[in-house]
C-alpha cells in the first residue's frame, strides 16, 4: 500500500521542477510525506537542506528515496549515496526512458495505428507507462528494502544494457514495418526507397539526439515543404 501512495504521489514530483534547485522542492516533499507515513522522525535541520539542488530521472527517484529512509534510520549518511545515485540513475534514465523506450513504443504505436489509429495511441500509452510506472512503483519498496546497494538490483536485470537491446528491437520491427509499407502501400521505386531511406536516417538521428517528437515534427514540416514545391 506505501508503495502505491508512494507511487501516486511521484506521479506529482516534477511540478516543483524549477531552475534554481532543480527538483530539490518535489524530493523535499516526497520526503517529508514518505517519513510521515514511516513513523520516522527527521531532524528538522536535514529534513529542510533537502530543499537544496538535486537533480535524477524522475522516474527512478522512489529508489533513491527509499534508499535515504533505509540510509537515515540505520544512521549512516544517506546525502553521500543519494548524490552519487542521482547523478548516475539520471544518466541510466536519460537513456532508456528518453532515447530508447520511446522510440520503441513509437514504433509499435505505428505498426498497430496503420490498422486502427486509436489503437495505436493506446499501444504507445500502454507501452511507454508499463516500464514508467513499473518502475515508479517497484522503485520505493526495493530502495527501503535495499538501501545504499539499491544499484546492486539494476546491476542484476543488467539495465544499463536495456537500451541497447531495445533499440535493436525498434529497428528491426521499423524495418518489418516499412517493407510491409512498401509492399502494400506503394510502387517500389529507386527513388521512393532513398527518399524514405533519407527520412528514416534523419528521423532516427533526431530522436536519438534531441527528441522523438521535434524529429517527427520537423519530417513534417520537410515533407509539407517538398509537397507544396512539388504542387502535391
Amino acid at each position: 500500500m506505501k508503495s502505491l501512495v508512494t507511487l501516486f504521489k511521484s506521479l506529482f514530483y516534477h511540478a516543483g521542477l524549477n531552475h534554481e534547485n532543480m527538483q530539490g522542492t518535489g524530493f523535499y516533499y516526497l520526503l517529508k510525506d514518505a517519513a510521515k507515513r514511516n513513523g520516522m522522525e527527521i531532524d528538522e535541520k536535514c529534513l529542510e537542506s533537502q530543499r537544496k539542488y538535486f537533480n535524477t530521472h524522475p522516474f527512478l527517484v522512489n529508489f533513491i528515496l527509499g534508499m535515504w529512509l533505509t540510509e537515515y534510520k540505520n544512521g549512516s549518511d544517506p546525502e553521500t549515496f543519494k548524490k552519487a545515485y542521482s547523478s548516475a540513475f539520471g544518466a541510466l534514465g536519460d537513456s532508456f526512458f528518453w532515447h530508447s523506450l520511446r522510440p520503441f513504443s513509437f514504433v509499435f504505436a505505428a505498426i498497430t495505428g496503420t490498422f486502427d489509429p486509436f489503437l495505436g495511441v493506446m499501444v504507445y500509452l500502454l507501452t511507454f507507462n508499463l516500464f514508467h510506472l513499473t518502475f515508479l512503483f517497484t522503485g520505493y519498496s526495493l530502495g527501503m528494502e535495499l538501501g545504499r546497494d539499491v544499484i546492486v538490483w539494476f546491476n542484476r536485470i543488467g539495465f544499463n544494457k536495456w537500451p541497447e537491446h531495445f533499440d535493436l528491437i525498434s529497428v528491426f520491427f521499423l524495418g518489418v514495418f516499412l517493407s510491409y509499407m512498401f509492399k502494400t502501400g506503394a510502387e517500389i521505386s529507386v527513388d521512393i526507397f532513398f527518399i524514405a531511406a533519407g527520412y528514416l536516417a534523419m528521423g532516427l538521428i533526431l530522436a536519438k539526439k534531441l527528441d522523438i517528437t521535434l524529429g517527427l515534427m520537423i519530417n513534417l514540416i520537410l515533407s509539407g515543404i517538398i509537397f507544396f514545391q512539388l504542387g502535391v
